[in-house]
């Protein structure tokens, strides 16, 4: 999957807006989560894909995402 900002539809965001969030994705967020195992993240290539241990949180992002839908 491609590393960029996912927008809920509608969303907007300004180009100051956007910058800040493509920094804090890329070099704060993404390199947390690939500390943890949680996701491979391959800068160069600027793509995610599921770490070693994505299994063990899947329930709980799947959870964040049902109370998101509410």
């Amino acid at each position: 999957m491609a590393a960029d900002p996912i927008l809920r539809k509608g969303e907007t965001l300004d180009a100051g807006e956007y910058l800040t969030i493509c920094y804090e994705l890329h070099h704060v967020l993404l390199p947390e989560l690939a500390d943890m195992r949680l996701v491979e993240f391959d800068r160069f290539e600027d793509e995610v894909r599921r770490g070693l241990r994505f299994d063990e949180v899947h329930r709980f992002l799947e959870q964040i995402a049902d109370d998101h839908d509410k």
